[in-house]
């Protein structure tokens, strides 16, 4: 499979939020509202999720687009992390 990543904002106010991107996979599906997160931990892929509410009134979140198998996320990943340090050398 391939990726194709298109960086839309990076952001830079502090927050481990770092960018948005859009990733396109083999031409045929795009997903749209991922996240370059950056922590202590390292820097990594977040994806898009829905907001609501459960039962409770506690605020929950659910992805509403995930790779099956971790094989499958990790080159995800890497792609859109590749993708945000190529647009940050171009910045600098």
């Amino acid at each position: 499979m391939t990726f194709d990543v298109k960086i839309h904002k990076l952001i830079d106010n502090g927050l481990p939020l770092k960018a948005t991107a859009t990733v396109t996979m083999d031409g045929d599906y795009a997903v749209h509202n991922v996240r370059v997160i950056k922590t202590d931990k390292g820097t990594f892929m977040g994806m898009p999720f829905e907001s609501y509410k459960d039962k409770d009134g506690n605020e929950k979140r659910k992805d509403v687009f995930h790779p099956i198998t971790s094989e499958a996320r990790k080159a995800m990943e890497d792609a859109v992390i590749a993708a945000y340090e190529a647009k940050v050398s171009e910045q600098a």
